[in-house]
């Protein structure tokens, strides 16, 4: 007798009947789904009634002239909690297109700002594309990272592997909160506070994530209608494929999420706006296969509003990786 408990987990996801599964086929029932869709999102992720609203207070901490840009660091303050908030502003005349970038797992922000402790640590997180933000601001783009919870100087003392996820994850799960919800809340504070900006360009704000940085992309760009483009690298596939099919880290897991959507359904919050999905043939932690499904679903959304060129998908021949070439060329076209 096998007590294993996978094939009763595959029944159960098989048998959930997703509340907003994408299945109208008008442009107004589409605008009704999306209207009724991301309250029920923003109370999953436990942050329907604490949008943060208005521009934020900062503090600028210090300034390091980086060449083509001079980098700033802020701290952002969200209710009682200080955010690390770096800019990375162009030496060229105002106004600019501005991106808010996520990083992923790993050493925190600097490792999307391109600061790293030593030569060979460098060449490896540039070969890989990690240093996005950095490639951003070089490439004439403001560019707004805030330190995600868990990593780099937002850790607790609860500390494995050099992230805080998994205790945060579940604290806040004890508290009725969602640590994708908390995160998602401190890029809602990030674009009030750029869109306060008069050296920010108002018809354009972008918002790119890697890997776990794509996770709060996603949700991010579904709720938040301001971010006009959108990258999701690394994350787009089906949670039967992804999170479900494997050990992933704690903070992908939203509670009761399943019940409402899955993740085409998610993205297709985002339609009309642009958006552009990067993934690897041979990434082995959101796979390949598990692609195809949920982009069906995000074309027939920009089908539905007459937006189908607003949608991209690169797919690279590497594993679980940024391409910044791909999206630099995606945002200036």
């Amino acid at each position: 007798m096998d007590f294993r408990l996978q094939t009763h987990l595959d029944n159960v996801n098989d048998s959930l009947s997703r509340q907003f599964a994408l299945n109208v086929t008008t442009p107004e029932g589409f605008e009704l789904w999306q209207e009724q869709f991301r309250p029920a999102l923003a109370d999953i992720l436990r942050i329907k009634n604490r949008i943060p609203e208005g521009a934020p207070e900062t503090e600028l901490l210090s300034t390091v002239d980086r060449g083509d840009y001079i980098e700033e660091k802020h701290c952002l303050f969200l209710d009682d909690v200080p955010i690390p908030m770096y800019l990375l502003i162009p030496k060229a005349r105002p106004p600019y297109k501005a991106i808010l970038a996520f990083h992923g797992h790993g050493i925190g922000v600097q490792q999307i700002l391109g600061n790293y402790a030593d030569e060979a640590t460098r060449q490896k997180m540039t070969a890989a594309d990690e240093n996005f933000a950095q490639q951003f601001a070089e490439d004439g783009y403001l560019v707004c990272a805030i330190e995600q919870q868990g990593f780099g100087q937002r850790v607790t003392e609860q500390v494995e592997n050099i992230r805080s996820c998994r205790h945060l994850a579940f604290q806040y799960m004890m508290s009725g909160k969602s640590l994708a919800g908390e995160r998602v809340r401190e890029g809602m504070a990030a674009i009030n506070y750029l869109l306060s900006r008069n050296d920010v360009e108002s018809d354009f704000l972008a918002c790119v994530g890697h890997s776990g940085g794509a996770t709060t992309a996603l949700f991010l760009s579904a709720l938040d209608t301001r971010l006009t483009e959108t990258v999701i690298s690394g994350y787009f596939c089906d949670y039967q494929h992804s999170i479900l099919g494997m050990p992933h880290c704690e903070c992908n897991y939203v509670p009761d999420l399943l019940t409402l959507a899955d993740i085409g359904d998610i993205a297709s919050l985002i339609a009309p706006r642009n958006l552009l999905l990067i993934n690897g043939r041979n990434d082995h932690i959101f796979p390949y296969e598990g692609f195809h499904k949920p982009y069906q679903t995000l074309q027939t959304a920009y089908h539905l509003m007459a937006s189908d060129n607003n949608l991209s998908a690169y797919t690279h021949d590497n594993g679980h990786q940024f391409n910044c070439a791909a999206t630099l060329n995606w945002l200036n076209s």
